[in-house]
């Protein structure tokens, strides 16, 4: 099981069974084997402190901080989630040292794009979720064959924790998106797409109606887009004038895209702008299993 949907697992428990059986479920399921992103025990530290069980979340913290030498954004130590937890000195020594570590971060930051030549007639970019980053998004399309297809991959430079990234819903990252872009306007490609996960479809988005990009085709999945909220008709209006084909798969699951996607389909319909919409039963906020199916189909 991946990471990704263990967590998505562990996150169903919790309204399913409660924190604290979500915690076990999720301690039962870890490979020991392996080492934990920031995001598991992020997790873990959490569902330690709502199931009354403070000294475990303190260890947890201190584990991934102390130990492993991991960090988080400010915005991680503000959890309420944390609260039975945050008057502790043990609690305060962990995040005086995270907030070091991320502010040393911050310095570095840059955008990652994977791009370094031609090797394929067309060209998929495929942008990460929240919490994610390029290793991730490989682990999903890396053995994904696509005929006359190159897969590059584009990691935000919005910081999330250690080894994580983000796009924020009013970052830069329709700017970080047009600069890769411009990147490969010499190279020649005959069609260039554009794949998002989760967030990186918000930034997609964006990106059309801010930057003004014009790909041939979007993949979106599991699509997290508050974007169309407030700009949902201009951005149908303007993939319809440019003639971007869009392909949305979510999870019936979903309970936070599924909505956002729902708005998506009826406005399209309405605008007459044709896309290509699945809902898959049983699936919740990841990627389908048979992902090459539906990309490969796709293009």
């Amino acid at each position: 099981m991946t990471e990704t949907k263990l967590l998505d697992n562990t996150l169903g428990r919790i309204d399913e069974t409660g924190t604290g059986k979500a915690y076990e479920y999720l301690k039962a399921h870890l490979n020991k084997d392996e080492d934990w992103s920031s995001q598991v025990y992020n997790f873990l530290y959490c569902l330690a402190a709502t199931s009354d069980l403070p000294d475990e979340a303190l260890t947890w913290l201190e584990e991934a901080i102390i130990e492993k030498g991991l960090w988080y954004r400010a915005e991680v130590f503000e959890d309420e989630d944390l609260d039975h937890i945050r008057n502790e000195e043990r609690f305060q020594l962990c995040e005086k040292t995270s907030k070091k570590r991320y502010e040393d971060a911050l310095k570095e930051a840059s955008t990652e794009f994977t791009l370094k030549e031609r090797l394929e007639d067309n060209l998929l970019v495929v942008l990460h979720g929240n919490q994610q980053n390029n290793d991730i998004s490989r682990a999903f399309w890396g053995d994904i064959s696509i005929e006359d297809y190159q897969v590059e991959y584009l990691q935000s430079k919005e910081l999330d924790s250690y080894n994580l990234y983000r796009w924020n819903d009013d970052g830069n990252g329709p700017k970080q998106l047009s600069s890769a872009m411009k990147k490969t306007e010499d190279l020649g490609f005959d069609s260039k797409v554009l794949a998002g996960f989760s967030a990186g479809c918000n930034t997609i988005l964006r990106a059309i109606v801010e930057e003004k990009i014009v790909p041939d085709k979007l993949l979106l999945f599991s699509p997290w887009i508050p974007v169309i909220e407030g700009s949902m008709t201009q951005i149908i209006e303007y993939l319809k004038e440019s003639s971007v084909e869009v392909m949305i798969v979510c999870g019936e699951l979903d309970e936070d895209c599924l909505p956002l996607c729902k708005l998506f389909e009826e406005k399209a319909n309405e605008l007459g702008y044709e896309c290509t919409i699945r809902y898959i039963q049983g699936l919740g906020h990841e990627y389908p299993e048979d992902l090459s199916t539906y990309t490969g189909a796709y293009l």
